[in-house]
């Protein structure tokens, strides 16, 4: 589904070739340690629902149908998700749990970020309104704003955008993954994890003969 204009400039943001480098080359919790050498000082209050503020920043940066329950059972704030995909997006892949995940370090970095997200969420709407009561056009503009070179916590922002992207692209949170048990993968169309590969599955021609005992590897 069409998103508009400002999600494709908010993703085309995040597919810079330095964010997809420092994401891919140095992994996430790396990503994180980055980010936290240049963790400036809070500027605003963080939102009062940072858990549900979490899970609206993930949809706006994969947007996803409306649900009450994550892949994994957990819950959904009810204004979270702004509805403009009909298939499941970053919230649905447990995006809040992998923020939480012990391992990949954004705890360190959330209240940061959320007083960033917070203060520039008041300039693009009127005073005392949060985040999470934005609609989905205005949550972009946001973004836009947070992940724009002219600000010095940028990479800050990077590191929380990498946090919605690994849950759901990378199934981060579900051990040997497959379409079955993973939405990012089966909206990707990726079969995922089969430790002894797919029966069905063939290059339609035989191997060479000469290199083989009957025109393909064994099975």
């Amino acid at each position: 589904m069409p998103l508009g204009a400002d999600h494709e400039e908010l993703i085309s943001q995040l597919s810079r070739r330095a964010f997809l480098r420092r994401a891919c080359e140095t992994g996430l919790a790396a990503a994180m340690a980055i980010a936290l050498e240049a963790v400036p000082a809070a500027k605003a209050a963080a939102p009062a629902l940072p858990d549900a503020t979490l899970q609206a920043f993930a949809d706006t940066i994969i947007p996803g149908r409306r649900i009450a329950r994550t892949q994994s059972g957990a819950s959904v704030h009810p204004q979270a998700i702004a509805g403009v995909d009909a298939l499941p997006g970053a919230v649905e892949s447990d995006a809040l749990a992998l923020f939480h995940h012990p391992k990949v370090g954004f705890d360190a970095l959330e209240p940061a970020f959320l007083a960033d997200l917070q203060a520039r969420t008041l300039t693009v709407a009127a005073p005392a309104v949060s985040f999470l009561s934005l609609p989905f056009s205005a949550r972009v503009r946001v973004c836009l704003s947070g992940l724009d070179f002219s600000n010095p916590s940028r990479t800050l922002w990077e590191a929380a955008a990498a946090v919605p992207f690994t849950a759901f692209c990378a199934a981060a949170l579900v051990p040997n993954a497959t379409a079955a048990d993973a939405v990012g993968y089966a909206v990707m169309g990726l079969p995922g994890a089969a430790p002894n590969g797919y029966r069905d599955f063939s290059y339609g021609r035989r191997l060479a003969r000469e290199r083989t005992v009957g025109g393909s590897l064994p099975g």
